[in-house]
């Protein structure tokens, strides 16, 4: 029978890191392989106990460089050598990866390569404000991504950048796997392209934001990240901490949550849906056994 590993990079996210083990454990994930990156919240505490609960390698690397791709290669690497795993999920605590069929194994096989499935962005109303919303109930699913290539992400202040066009995810067979691509849009294998396949079945619910706190933490340690030398980081960090530096984040978070008549335009043009269901599907799956 296959095996399933989801390799989990992550740096203080204690508000989310439990729903999403527990989510995917119900979505066929068998292991997990967590990285964390130095966390001070609590993060690390909730990890070492849901560890007691399901088949999990935590590695602790709490080094400022950030070596994003060279890490998930590695932890893909772990989830075979170690867990046994034959495929893997390099995964971030913001995506939920949700299967028609409820497994994400129902469509892999022993002699598959990569698997490539979609993703999309869910975004908050203006409730979002009221500091009573939960990122579960976010409403709105981007569905026609607005095209962003070629404009300055960074220094133009008026683009929401959730609403701009963003890569699908890969899951890759750990067997022949020789490297998976920084933010796992991409990995490159031992068969190349042979046995890549697409997967409508599964999408990626992608929650970029969830409260303000969480938000602005987010940015100040791309802030140091940046400031100890990286170099390898999106176009809409960097936009945002300029932002940071010039105290104009609160202005970011006005436009990435949408107030009504703002969403009724969006909606008319086909550039986001109403999608309340994908919360309770979520919430669903995530306390169905667990």
């Amino acid at each position: 029978m296959l095996k399933l590993s989801m390799n989990l990079l992550i740096k203080n996210e204690v508000d989310i890191i439990e729903d999403n083990i527990r989510f995917h454990s119900n979505q066929g994930v068998d292991c997990f392989v967590v990285m964390d990156n130095g966390s001070t919240d609590g993060t690390r505490e909730v990890i070492a106990e849901l560890s007691k609960k399901h088949e999990m390698l935590v590695i602790d690397r709490p080094e400022l460089d950030y070596q994003q791709s060279n890490w998930k290669t590695e932890m893909a690497a772990k989830s075979r050598r170690i867990l046994g795993a034959d495929w893997s999920i390099a995964n971030d605590a913001d995506e939920f990866w949700l299967s028609d069929s409820g497994d994400l194994k129902s469509n892999l096989g022993k002699w598959g390569s990569i698997v490539k499935c979609s993703r999309s962005n869910m975004i908050p109303d203006d409730t979002f404000f009221s500091g009573d919303s939960d990122y579960l109930d976010f409403p709105y699913r981007v569905k026609s991504p607005i095209l962003n290539k070629g404009q300055d992400i960074i220094n133009n202040d008026s683009f929401s950048v959730f609403l701009g066009n963003i890569n699908g995810k890969v899951i890759v067979n750990n067997h022949g796997l020789l490297r998976v691509k920084g933010g796992n849009h991409r990995a490159w294998h031992l068969w190349g392209f042979i046995n890549q396949t697409i997967d409508p079945s599964i999408t990626v619910y992608h929650y970029p934001i969830r409260n303000r706190e969480c938000f602005v933490k987010s940015i100040e340690n791309r802030a140091r990240l940046l400031n100890s030398g990286v170099t390898k980081m999106g176009d809409h960090y960097r936009r945002w901490v300029r932002m940071l530096d010039h105290g104009l984040l609160d202005e970011e978070l006005e436009r990435l949550a949408l107030k009504k008549e703002t969403a009724t335009v969006l909606e008319n043009f086909g550039i986001i849906e109403k999608e309340p269901e994908v919360g309770r599907k979520i919430r669903e799956v995530m306390n169905s056994r667990n």
